[in-house]
């Protein structure tokens, strides 16, 4: 008996524009780094997502295709201003870490603050 074949990972892309949106969306406390991604649609812990990463809020705009995972799921908006939408792990893969380093670059002195963001 075969297997069926496994299904691509579902392709998503994030832009993010300013130090206060990569701030909100950074995923510090995962082992890899990870940023937050508002959707409706549904996925599911542990699901495979392919993400076309824009970092605008440098001096210097980077990109990022990184194969993520979803670790974390806001299913519905919240009184909190948090919105609806799932936080993907980077992996620890040469564009993950580069993902980590410039989201702390940008962040650099902000990450130990108490500011909410979309997932803490």
């Amino acid at each position: 008996m075969s297997e069926a074949p496994k299904a691509a990972p579902k392709m998503l892309s994030l832009r993010l524009e300013s130090k206060p949106i990569i701030y909100a969306s950074y995923m510090s406390f995962v082992e890899y780094g990870g940023v937050f991604l508002p959707t409706n649609d549904t996925f599911q812990m542990g699901e495979q997502v392919m993400l076309m990463l824009e970092l605008i809020g440098a001096s210097d705009p980077k990109k990022f295709l990184l194969p993520t995972t979803v670790c974390w799921i806001n299913s519905n908006p919240s009184a909190a201003g948090r919105p609806k939408g799932i936080g993907l792990a980077f992996g620890s893969d040469e564009q993950g870490i580069k993902a980590k380093n410039e989201f702390e670059a940008i962040l650099s002195g902000l990450l130990n603050n108490e500011r909410a963001t979309y997932t803490m």
